[in-house]
């Protein structure tokens, strides 16, 4: 198992390379400009980015390498410049794939704030992938350095969520687990992937399919709907658990971080193979994915009630009580029904029809009939 504060191999050509690359001004600044448009860099000032530029240095893995396994310790994080990587969740003696990372994507940023010192995945190159790694003491230094109140407040965040990793105690006592046995909450904490998230970063999109669902433990989000915003939530609540627990994987909202967060993942597939294994934890998810699709049905038929109500002006009859508010107390509803009721009579009279005329040529005599 690799020390905590062991860098990855550097290739010295590599890296001779790169800095000199990157003393070009030109060339630093255009860097900078990328960083700015990964999440992690994307509110921090230009002096700051400009600081990381002279501290990061590249590594190279090849399709299949390993860059980090889970469990291990490590305090530096990654940005993917060019290739593909594939991160992995250990579960007992199999691996289940938790999602690819590109270009602009982020590795190791729970280690390098020190959230967490040990790896919550484990990483692996799909094709040839150049990664610019970072250390936690490059970070501070350039927050010392070139600081600014985006980037410190940043850094500060990740240190108040150091002790909030560590903490048990207030996992199991989270509002969303309450009534449920201490085994099956702890159950879910020791198999679940701890996640950083940033500020306007998407963590779910309405109508996307998705199979993970989210605990909030610090941080807060917004919730959207149809484009309208309908809420912030923030630390303690659970989201996305009707696309794990249901047959319909599809998001119902679009869920956006406003702050910087710290997250628990549970996937599908682990978290109903631990939900199997505690029957009563499982009936009252179940009672709560039933009360919560019904909320949901509820308020769709409201909102479908109302758009035809705007269209028709009314989508149900009228009670008396409505018709005398719509047009005042002087109409007079009971004569209004007794003429729609002769009306309605005078319409079933009598008629006489035509007298038709025999196949013979005999006339025969005309009938009457009700209409």
């Amino acid at each position: 198992m690799q020390s905590k504060t062991r860098l990855p191999p550097f290739d010295d050509l590599l890296v001779t390379r790169w800095k000199t690359s990157v003393s070009e001004p030109k060339k630093k600044l255009q860097l900078a400009k990328l960083l700015a448009k990964t999440l992690i860099f994307a509110d921090t000032t230009e002096n700051f980015r400009l600081a990381i530029v002279d501290a990061i240095a590249p590594v190279e893995y090849h399709e299949g390498q390993v860059v980090f396994r889970h469990g291990e310790e490590g305090d530096w994080m990654a940005v993917v410049l060019t290739g593909r990587l594939e991160r992995k969740l250990q579960r007992e003696a199999t691996e289940i794939s938790i999602g690819e990372v590109g270009p602009g994507g982020i590795i190791g940023d729970l280690g390098m704030f020190g959230i967490n010192p040990h790896r919550s995945f484990t990483v692996a190159s799909l094709s040839s992938s150049l990664l610019l790694v970072l250390s936690k003491a490059q970070f501070e230094n350039a927050a010392a350095v070139a600081g600014g109140p985006v980037s410190l407040s940043l850094f500060r965040d990740g240190k108040e969520m150091e002790n909030l990793m560590a903490d048990t105690e207030s996992f199991l006592h989270l509002q969303c687990f309450k009534k449920l046995d201490k085994d099956f909450v702890m159950t879910l904490r020791e198999n679940s992937e701890p996640r950083l998230c940033y500020p306007n970063q998407v963590l779910m999109k309405e109508n996307a399919y998705g199979n993970e669902m989210y605990i909030l433990r610090a941080g807060e989000v917004k919730i959207e709907k149809g484009h309208k915003f309908i809420v912030k939530l923030g630390a303690g609540v659970v989201l996305g658990e009707l696309a794990v627990l249901g047959s319909d994987k599809r998001r119902t909202a679009t869920v956006t971080c406003t702050s910087l967060c710290l997250i628990r993942v549970l996937h599908g597939d682990v978290f109903h193979e631990i939900l199997n294994s505690f029957p009563r934890a499982k009936r009252v998810f179940d009672h709560r994915y039933i009360t919560r699709l019904v909320s949901i049905e509820m308020q769709s038929a409201g909102e479908d009630l109302k758009k035809l109500d705007q269209f028709y002006g009314s989508a149900t009859p009228r009670t008396d009580a409505q018709m005398v508010q719509l047009f005042g107390a002087t109409m007079n509803l009971d004569d209004r029904k007794k003429r729609i009721e002769e009306a309605a009579g005078q319409s079933r009279k009598l008629v006489l029809l035509p007298k038709i005329q025999s196949p013979r040529g005999a006339p025969q005599g005309g009938f009457h009939q009700t209409v």
